[in-house]
């Protein structure tokens, strides 16, 4: 009838999900790709092609294999090996291709399509290895750039920060120093002597500062405009000529002069 072959069809039975571990050929081809494996890491001084033939021939003769080997164990076996154990790996199994390509061992024709395909197989993991150590360490390389830019500019914000407030500082405590000398000293120097160092100190302490302000913005990639500062120094130097040459000449109309604008003078 259509309607029992329709409920034949939609019928669902109650069986178990196959899993690949219940396999007894999986189970077996998993056991002997690791026994080879193992075979292939032995020392260099104890090890012998022949043996691994002999294994591989055996696991051919056998009805319980599956029709192609498992290349995820040999793969996993090989990432899982240390460096000096790759190495040898690498050494033992290349003995292993040679001895079966040369005619005189007369190795089977399936032995020998196994052999290649572990050795062709080992050298595609060596190269997912290395291909994985440059990305990993290409990563590492960019992290590092960016960390050290990174603390490159908390550098620059600490040293902006410290270069501001010693600027604030330098200016406050050089201008208050810079006003003491000077009502200090106004009654025991002369006029002369009192400008120069006046004007001495104006000309450190304005460049002093400006210095300070233009490396800030400096490491800070920062192209601000500033005062003029030679025009300043030019202005100090003219005042220090004049004043020295109005010594020299011992120019008393200026010492007069000088002394009548200033308003503690009078």
């Amino acid at each position: 009838m259509p309607n029992d072959d329709l409920e034949k069809l939609l019928r669902t039975e109650d069986k178990k999900p196959f899993v690949i571990e219940n396999s007894s050929k999986y189970n077996y081809t998993k056991r002997e790709m690791n026994c080879i494996c193992k075979a292939l890491s032995m020392e260099s001084r104890k090890y012998d092609p022949k043996v691994i033939v002999r294994n591989i021939n055996a696991y051919i003769e056998s009805p319980d294999k599956l029709e192609r080997i498992l290349y995820s164990e040999i793969s996993n076996y090989i990432y899982s090996l240390e460096m000096e154990k790759r190495g040898i790996f690498a050494t033992n199994v290349e003995k292993l291709l040679l001895y079966s390509l040369d005619e005189k061992n007369h190795v089977g024709a399936d032995t020998k399509k196994i052999i290649v395909k572990i050795y062709d197989h080992f050298q595609l993991a060596i190269s997912q290895i290395e291909n994985a150590n440059n990305i990993f360490a290409a990563s590492i390389e960019d992290a590092k750039v960016k960390l050290q830019q990174q603390v490159k500019g908390v550098e620059r914000e600490y040293i902006s920060i410290l270069g501001i407030f010693a600027s604030i500082v330098l200016a406050f405590v050089g201008g208050i120093t810079f006003s003491t000398s000077v009502l200090q000293s106004i009654s025991a120097a002369s006029i002369y002597r009192l400008l120069l160092t006046i004007d001495f100190l104006a000309f450190v302490l304005i460049n002093t500062i400006y210095i300070l302000v233009k490396f800030i913005f400096t490491i800070n990639d920062k192209d601000a405009k500033l005062f003029k500062i030679e025009k300043l120094n030019w202005i100090c130097l003219i005042i220090a000529i004049v004043v020295i040459g109005s010594w020299l000449f011992s120019i008393k109309e200026l010492q007069e002069f000088i002394s009548n604008l200033l308003p503690w003078g009078k």
